[in-house]
């Protein structure tokens, strides 16, 4: 996150997942995408805590990186605050044992011959591959949602569409 796009629209989409997510399992930020002179106005205006040792026992993860995720299978693709990988988004559903893994995925890969809803299809299908259910969120903020279970998706994804959200805007296959 940049300083320049703080107050976005974006970020109001990611207030309301903050709210949706509430009684279900509280939204934290993982610190790694926010830089250090950001953190606290990035947490009062979307009321997303960041990430800490302290955090409940039952909660979710919000990855904000600057661009989003990182095509499957792809080489030389390093991570850091402008990406994050499919690998990592696995490793926190299994390792730290959130409800939910909501991240910001605005990228789109030119040097590919898929366009961007096949890129989303393949980042799902790699997330399926490894027993992790997905949807994304498809709009002009797209965001990736992950799960433990199928159980906590159909409960997210019932919850968002209760708030309003078309359920044609929540995509299994990334279309």
């Amino acid at each position: 996150m940049k300083r320049e796009f703080l107050g976005d629209s974006y970020d109001a989409v990611k207030r309301l997942w903050q709210q949706v997510l509430t009684g279900f399992a509280p939204l934290y930020a993982e610190s790694q995408f926010l830089p250090h002179d950001l953190r606290e106005d990035f947490t009062h205006l979307t009321g997303i805590p960041l990430l800490t040792t302290g955090h409940p026992r039952v909660y979710s993860i919000l990855n904000d990186p600057d661009t989003g995720i990182r095509l499957p299978r792809e080489r030389n693709q390093a991570e850091g605050r402008t990406h994050i990988s499919i690998a990592t988004i696995i490793k926190q559903i299994r390792e730290q044992g959130p409800r939910c893994v909501i991240t910001f995925d605005q990228s789109d890969y030119r040097r590919t011959d898929l366009k961007r809803p096949e890129q989303r299809r393949a980042k799902i299908a790699t997330l399926s591959e490894s027993d992790v259910p997905a949807f994304y969120y498809v709009s002009h903020a797209p965001f990736l949602f992950a799960f433990p279970d199928n159980t906590a998706l159909v409960e997210v994804r019932d919850r968002l569409v209760r708030t309003g959200i078309p359920e044609d805007l929540l995509q299994k296959d990334g279309e």
